[in-house]
């Protein structure tokens, strides 16, 4: 009996045992390859998103500047003028890492920093804030599990330091898997509860981070999909615009290309989005959004925790804040009052702190050309960002001394609706 039972599970345990050794044994040095890192940086997968080796190799690599840029589903808008093309194809002192998928906003965001703490010390960033993330409902367990691994719970675990930005972010994390099994879910409540760890507990999250870590510089080095993205983001477009930087002949060309593409629709969409995503649902879209509120939100206090973030690590970043379609934004019935009182509490909660570097383009959504659907921007957009935030990361300054209110994490200002200069 013995015998069989080793013929059967025998194999399956050396494997397991070979797969374990090679994982502790990888090497931890990091091997650079501008060329993969270019690919990595302009995927905007899943996998480039929540996994640490790729973004830790590229934002390292002392041969090659890539700035994170931090956001959602936007940097999947591609065309000529968009970021990550403009960058490659004038050769700047930058390239974009792209870092954000549909769905995701702040609190995907800040574990996602954990893995890259280092790589992001004293250094520049570009941070897109969305106000479709202000929902009143709140964020979706299973898009954040979606967007989270155990190497970002143990290098949040090795990071936090016992206060509230730590409490705020473990109570969180509790209510995203209030309804399923969490690894170390204990140590995050002791965090939450502010509580001391023991000396065991500090034990566990060095060995569980190792082997994260060493699991993740395992994998992370399995790329297939990234160059084939590469090429459908980036390459594509580059011989679409002129070999010499103007911003005006690249306009003329990414606005005969917004022309053709946007030929079917009264609302400025690109063709094949309207077709997939809005066409067949038009007529129970009209004034869908009349009663969406953005002002009462949890995502205020997650966005704390990022800004806590760069104050902690010294980042020094740019915010952009992007329109809505103005021509949807008539025909779904969402309010232009309640939008801008929404940027003015984001803008406070920025500027009050010391964040003052932004790019607010939400006046913006009625300019012909300037987005690529009903949220997001495209060609005229993209350059329009491009003015922005090229001169800030070709110019790079330290970030300023910031001033941290606590208050950013209370209920109170998460549900806050008046005048943002009456806020006590």
């Amino acid at each position: 009996m013995l015998k069989r039972l080793w013929m059967i599970f025998g194999p399956v345990l050396i494997a397991g045992l070979l797969v374990a050794l090679v994982i502790c044994c990888y090497p931890e040095s990091v091997r650079y390859d501008i060329v993969s890192e270019k690919h990595s940086a302009a995927s905007v997968t899943a996998e480039s998103f929540r996994e640490r080796s790729q973004k830790v190799r590229a934002l390292s690599d002392p041969n090659m500047r890539f700035v994170p840029f931090f956001g959602s589903s936007e940097w999947l808008r591609f065309d000529g003028a968009h970021p990550a093309v403009l960058a490659e194809k004038y050769n700047r002192s930058y390239r974009p890492y792209l870092l954000g998928q549909r769905g995701a906003a702040s609190l995907n965001q800040y574990f996602g920093m954990q893995q890259m703490l280092p790589e992001i010390e004293d250094k520049q960033a570009v941070f897109v804030i969305s106000p479709q993330w202000f929902t009143e409902n709140d964020y979706e367990p299973a898009v954040f599990q979606e967007y989270f691994n155990s190497d970002q719970l143990t290098s949040f675990l090795e990071n936090q330091s016992g206060d509230i930005s730590s409490q705020h972010a473990s109570k969180r994390l509790l209510k995203q898997f209030s309804n399923v099994s969490m690894k170390d879910k204990d140590i995050v409540q002791k965090i939450a509860n502010n509580e001391s760890l023991s000396e065991f507990d500090h034990i566990r999250i060095e060995i569980g981070a190792l082997i994260n870590q060493k699991q993740a510089n395992f994998f992370g080095q399995f790329t297939i999909r990234q160059w084939l993205k590469y090429k459908e983001h980036v390459d594509k477009y580059l011989n679409t615009i002129p070999d010499q930087f103007s911003y005006q002949e690249i306009e003329d060309v990414v606005k005969a290309d917004a022309e053709k593409n946007t030929s079917n629709n009264e609302f400025g969409i690109d063709n094949h989005f309207y077709d997939t995503q809005i066409r067949d649902y038009l007529k129970k879209l009209k004034g869908s959004q009349t009663s969406y509120n953005y002002l009462k939100s949890s995502e205020y206090n997650d966005l704390q925790l990022v800004l806590t973030q760069f104050s902690k690590s010294k980042v020094n970043p740019i915010f952009i804040i992007p329109p809505v379609n103005k021509k949807w934004m008539d025909y779904a019935g969402l309010r232009e009052d309640m939008y801008q009182q929404t940027v003015q509490k984001i803008r406070y909660q920025l500027e009050s702190q010391g964040f003052t570097n932004i790019a607010d383009f939400s006046k913006d959504g009625g300019e012909p050309f300037f987005m690529k659907d009903t949220i997001h921007l495209g060609w005229l957009g993209w350059l329009a960002f491009d003015k922005a935030v090229d001169p800030f990361l070709s110019n790079p300054t330290p970030a300023p001394t910031y001033h941290l209110n606590e208050r950013f994490f209370s209920k109170d200002w998460a549900t806050y609706d008046g005048d943002v200069k009456e806020f006590q």
